[in-house]
């Protein structure tokens, strides 16, 4: 799907889902653009980039979102075309935020603001699509928020699965934005290029967003790991626990087993033919339980 709009004296093109008859559509209209990039419209790039083609800019930039109704992080990829006058926007599928700022732009009433140049236009959508991932990122810091209320409830297996959940999440999100840091310097350069010395400080306000998530990523990062070593502690401390009540147990009943084994041999045994000879072998027993578990009292193993 292909749509257009202009905004004061920018044109945004915006292509969604593109197709071959787009990329050949759009070669025709502007030959300046390299056959090789609108090639590589039709596929998702893997890696984040700038280019310069002395006549415009071919950025690659991608975005994590966080889906909340299935626990996972996926990545949205969009392509930058900068002309002139004109910005040309590439994405694989509908994009809300991008969306809500076409509606915006289509009133018209930030034309002043957004339309001076496809940089300053490019500038007011990369602000709305990264604060959409800050908004994301906080929804991650409140469930990290709950994981740190729920880990000493005593569901240690649960909450390791969680976090587990969560550290995958945190870790899609910084694959995604670590590496595209280099692509925004780079575009302050090659954006000033284009578009003059003045547009500098929009692109470093840019960064400077840019590395808020990525403060806010290495965060929370902290605290997952922080979090899952702890509740690694609290679920080995929990089976340290567990293995020492039963050696304890084992080593408690090992008196009366014994004594239960050697009377129980087909042998001539002391006192074994003896009337009552039942009950001072079973009294044996639990006068020997007891010693022992006295020794382990004493001992403070018990």
């Amino acid at each position: 799907m292909t749509r257009e709009l202009k905004i004061g004296a920018v044109t945004w093109i915006s292509l969604i889902d593109v197709t071959r008859e787009d990329t050949e559509s759009l070669g025709e209209r502007f030959p300046e653009i390299h056959p090789l990039v609108l090639e590589e419209l039709l596929t998702s790039t893997i890696r984040p980039r700038v280019e310069n083609y002395d006549s415009y800019l071919y950025m690659v930039l991608h975005f994590p979102q966080f889906l909340e109704t299935e626990n996972k992080t996926v990545t949205q990829e969009i392509d930058f075309i900068f002309l002139p006058a004109t910005l040309i926007t590439i994405h694989y599928e509908s994009l809300p935020p991008v969306d809500e700022f076409w509606h915006r732009c289509e009133e018209q009433k930030m034309a002043n603001q957004y339309g001076k140049t496809p940089i300053h236009l490019l500038y007011y959508l990369l602000l709305r699509l990264f604060a959409l991932t800050l908004r994301e990122l906080d929804q991650i810091q409140t469930q990290i928020d709950i994981m740190e209320e729920r880990i000493f409830s005593g569901r240690e297996k649960e909450i390791l699965e969680d976090i587990s959940i969560l550290k995958r999440n945190v870790l899609d999100f910084r694959r995604a934005a670590k590496p595209q840091q280099l692509t925004l310097e780079s575009l302050v350069l090659q954006g000033a290029q284009l578009c003059g010395e003045e547009i500098k400080p929009f692109l470093n306000d840019l960064i400077g967003e840019y590395l808020k998530i990525i403060n806010l990523l290495e965060n929370h990062k902290e605290a997952l790991d922080a979090l899952y070593e702890t509740n690694n502690s609290l679920l080995a401390s929990k089976i340290n626990e567990t293995m020492r009540v039963f050696t304890v147990l084992a080593f408690i009943s090992f008196i009366p087993a014994l004594i239960a084994n050697i009377y129980g041999m087909n042998l001539a045994v002391p006192f074994a033919e003896r009337p009552g000879a039942f009950w001072g072998v079973l009294g044996l027993m639990s006068v020997g339980t007891f010693l022992v578990y006295l020794i382990l009292k004493l001992k403070k193993l018990v």
